[in-house]
């Protein structure tokens, strides 16, 4: 009957689980605002090769991805990523937070896809496992 009641709830544990959050880490962003050196954003900037993939921090607190088309001493020229095609963009540096190269997501779709149908399929081996234990007494 104590293995019975053992198997249940490992089961039940196994089941109710959610998985890891993908956000990442996370943790309490500071108010205070970044203190950004144009002079070494402007030499930065220029020195990203146009047509990379981009993520802008705005010093607002918005961000968004796109492509670099052109960086000046003074502003950048960035294409969003949008389904609806926009104009390109121009932006002082003097809005500008954080410019880093987008890395994208690295993986590929196959590779999630791969490891969700492992961790599903482990999930429902070490269930059974469970339950045909619990019964075999």
């Amino acid at each position: 009957m104590l293995k019975r009641f053992v198997a249940t709830i490992l089961c039940t544990a196994l089941v109710t689980t959610g998985c890891a959050s993908a956000g990442g880490a996370r943790y309490a962003q500071s108010s205070q605002p970044s203190v950004v050196d144009r002079g070494v954003m402007a030499d930065y900037v220029q020195k990203i090769p146009a047509g990379s993939r981009i993520r802008v921090e705005r010093a607002d607190g918005g961000s968004f991805r796109g492509t670099l088309m052109k960086a000046t001493e003074t502003e950048i020229v960035v294409q969003k990523n949008t389904r609806v095609p926009e104009p390109p963009l121009e932006i002082p540096l003097a809005q500008l937070s954080r410019v880093t190269l987008d890395s994208g997501s690295n993986g590929s779709v196959g590779k999630a896809v791969g490891i969700g149908i492992a961790a599903g399929v482990g999930s429902v081996l070490a269930f059974l496992a469970i339950l045909a234990a619990s019964f075999n007494d």
